[in-house]
């Protein structure tokens, strides 16, 4: 026994006769019913585990990209709202906001480790701000046609692109484009 059977589910459970996929030397190597990677009974790269930690893997990501959506619409409504503050003539509240997106998608790209995450909040924000500039049918307007209301689009639209742009990418520069070359060889 290697102290898999204390462990619950399918790790006590392992090869013939749950004795944690040792083969019939005992060594608990890849032979006649293995599964473990490199004998050392932690069930490291057997392939039963790896399944729902990719899945979980997968939810926590997709859940951290919809954050991110909310997050950029949060940001839309606010901002949609609050750029119109100023102090005498400088719209002080834009271009605090424009930071602020600035900051949300730099943020969000460089603790996700991908430019998607810089993308995801960026759009969702320019969504909904483009959404409250425009008139309704009542003649309701939130961001109107002013100098404020255009620092706060085109500076908020400016600062996500910039901060876009400084995320790093996950793959080494040019790859897109050389990736199939080298797999034909």
């Amino acid at each position: 026994m290697n102290g898999d059977d204390d462990l619950p589910g399918p790790a006590a459970h392992r090869g013939p006769a749950g004795n944690g996929g040792e083969a019939a030397g005992g060594n608990g190597g890849e032979a006649a019913g293995g599964g473990h990677g490199a004998g050392d009974g932690t069930g490291a790269g057997d392939g039963a585990g790896e399944a729902p930690s990719e899945a979980l893997e997968a939810f926590v990501s997709g859940a951290a990209y919809a954050a991110l959506g909310v997050l950029g619409a949060v940001l839309g409504v606010i901002g949609s709202f609050a750029q119109e503050w100023t102090v005498g003539p400088v719209p002080v509240a834009g271009l605090v906001l424009i930071a602020v997106n600035f900051g949300t998608a730099l943020a969000a790209g460089r603790a996700m480790g991908g430019r998607l995450a810089a993308v995801i909040p960026t759009l969702v924000w320019a969504a909904v701000a483009f959404a409250m500039s425009v008139r309704r049918p009542e003649g309701d307007l939130v961001v109107p046609g002013t100098l404020t209301g255009y620092l706060f689009i085109i500076g908020g639209l400016v600062a996500g692109v910039v901060a876009m742009s400084l995320v790093p990418s996950r793959r080494p520069p040019g790859e897109w484009l050389t990736a199939r070359a080298s797999t034909r060889e």
